[in-house]
């Protein structure tokens, strides 16, 4: 044990647990943790935001890119309160986040008297968007918060858990016991359920697997791979998902996503009529799946993390709570050496659906597809794309071929604006050799574009692919559709992007073509510098060629 400041026990803890990276945002109430941040800048890094928002996005695209949790520190009241969007978006789709924030002085917790910046139950705020929260109320329990954080991440769905100490314990001093991590018992499928899944998989002649979020938070892409290979069964993949099969491999038939904004796609009805579905990882959300009519066969298989979820939107016939890399383990072991390839008629129905798929995208964003394979033809095989909720972003979906596990991040989980430009810094700094590109629109940029003055007080180079209709685009598509062009709301007047970013010591490119797009790309992946790469749409997405 050593005698030590609250402060020092978190940082002391966080150290312990690994962490090596923290995003936030200095308070009156959190100078005694800043302080003892001081004395650890030679291995806890500090990223000092400009918003409590942008910062819990970078933490969330750090956690994203690396796998690693990603820490936020905020304040008591308002700074919490503005990190309560981000912690959404990450307890949605899926995301480690640990928030530690402050409270006002222990004699004023819940007190109704006023304190500075005291918030009406600070915890119940919180809750709605946690896995777990708690407060803090001993300097010596900090550390067994903390590990019990850490092992929550593990062995349990990957959410956000907030953890807050009355600020004036963070100055305060005890003797601390400062605790390494727990080995982690992974959650195994049950051994029945396991088997009942085995020989619906074996009896099936035309099985599909449905791979989802959980996948790229916890890994088994390999396990997947080796799995979809025996059976020669095609993998999709559900929203959230995206990267966690490569879809250049023969198998994968991309992203089951369509209707709404994700166009038509011939996969969606497809599905319904293979005669098992093995769900891996994915919470199967209701606005990407039964909202848009997609069809699933009579037996599905589902393995999740959190079992309450599991049969919320489709029938389960066999549902299994556990890890989706441990469970495909599982699957694999009860198969061993047995022959449980399905035929190669189902594979050649299997590559006749993947290029059905592809020249229906062709058919309907031709211009779209061009625009992708041109950005993916400039772009790495490692590169990390981070996107906002935009017309492109919903596009890229479906036309950006993704490769590798980790590397294609959006807010699928709330669906807010404003994720894109912080993420990518997060994962810039968790990823610092890989390409990072943004893609945003003019109108989601904007919420966190104060964020530019993080990416060059802590040299983070992310490239900014912006496209730029002067609009909040998909809702003003759907009033010309649907409100027969009574536009209201949706129009913007933004400022000169080019000049915003060289106010900051960054480059842009303004393009009007694909192949401008492209070149610009190109340049800026070689230069490894920020740059912005501002796309005019004035007619929008599907006319950019």
């Amino acid at each position: 044990m050593a005698k030590m400041t609250g402060g020092q026990a978190i940082t002391a803890s966080l150290k312990a647990q690994g962490v090596d990276t923290v995003f936030g945002i200095i308070s009156v109430h959190t100078l005694d943790l800043f302080d003892a941040l001081f004395d650890n800048q030679d291995s806890l890094r500090l990223i000092g935001g400009r918003l409590e928002l942008g910062c819990g996005y970078m933490a969330d695209g750090y956690y994203r890119a690396t796998g690693k949790p990603g820490v936020l520190l905020t304040s008591t009241g308002p700074g919490a309160a503005d990190s309560v969007g981000a912690l959404g978006e990450a307890y949605f789709s899926g995301s480690a986040v640990l928030e530690i924030t402050t409270n006002v002085e222990q004699e004023f917790v819940n007190g109704g008297r006023l304190a500075t910046h005291e918030t009406k139950d600070q915890l119940g705020m919180f809750r709605a968007v946690t896995d777990w929260n708690a407060m803090i109320n001993q300097i010596e329990s900090i550390p067994d918060h903390l590990v019990e954080a850490f092992q929550r991440f593990q062995t349990r769905r990957p959410r956000p858990i907030e953890l807050e100490i009355p600020t004036d314990l963070l100055g305060q001093q005890a003797e601390v016991e400062v605790l390494g991590p727990r080995t982690a018992e992974i959650p195994q499928g049950d051994p029945g359920m396991v088997e009942k899944a085995l020989e619906a998989l074996l009896q099936a002649r035309r099985p599909v697997i449905f791979v989802g979020e959980e996948v790229l938070s916890l890994g088994g892409t390999q396990e997947i791979v080796q799995l979809a290979e025996m059976l020669g069964a095609p993998v999709v993949t559900g929203d959230g998902g995206k990267g966690a099969f490569p879809e250049d491999h023969p198998l994968s038939l991309g992203q089951a996503l369509g209707q709404r904004i994700w166009g038509e796609n011939p996969l969606q009805e497809w599905l319904g009529t293979c005669d098992v579905a093995l769900v891996l990882g994915s919470v199967l959300s209701y606005r990407t799946t039964v909202g848009v009519g997609m069809k699933l066969p009579r037996t599905v298989i589902h393995v999740l993390m959190d079992g309450d979820i599991i049969g919320k939107n489709y029938e389960t016939a066999i549902p299994i709570v556990g890890q989706s890399r441990a469970v495909v383990r599982q699957l694999l072991d009860g198969i061993g050496d047995r022959d449980v390839y399905k035929g190669e008629a189902f594979r050649s129905e299997v590559e006749s659906m993947r290029e059905q798929i592809y020249e229906n995208l062709k058919d309907q964003w031709g211009n779209e597809v061009r625009t992708f394979e041109a950005i993916r033809a400039a772009t790495p095989r490692d590169t990390i794309f981070s996107l906002d909720a935009t017309v492109a972003a919903s596009r890229a979906s479906r036309c950006l071929p993704i490769y590798q596990p980790r590397t294609f991040m959006h807010p699928h989980g709330w669906a807010g604006l404003g994720f894109g430009f912080p993420a990518a810094l997060g994962a810039k700094v968790g990823k610092p050799e890989s390409p990072v590109v943004c893609i945003t629109g003019d109108g989601g940029f904007q919420y966190n574009f104060q964020e530019l003055a993080t990416a060059a007080q802590y040299g983070i180079h992310p490239i900014v692919l912006m496209f730029n209709d002067n609009a909040w685009g998909v809702l003003k598509g759907r009033q010309e559709e649907g409100f027969n062009g009574r536009i209201i709301g949706t129009d913007l007047v933004n400022p000169d992007f080019v000049k915003l970013f060289e106010s900051y010591g960054f480059g842009g490119t303004k393009v009007t073509t694909v192949a401008q797009l492209a070149q610009a790309l190109e340049d800026a992946v070689a230069a490894d510098k920020v740059h912005l790469i501002e796309a005019q749409i004035p007619q929008g997405f599907g006319a950019f060629e």
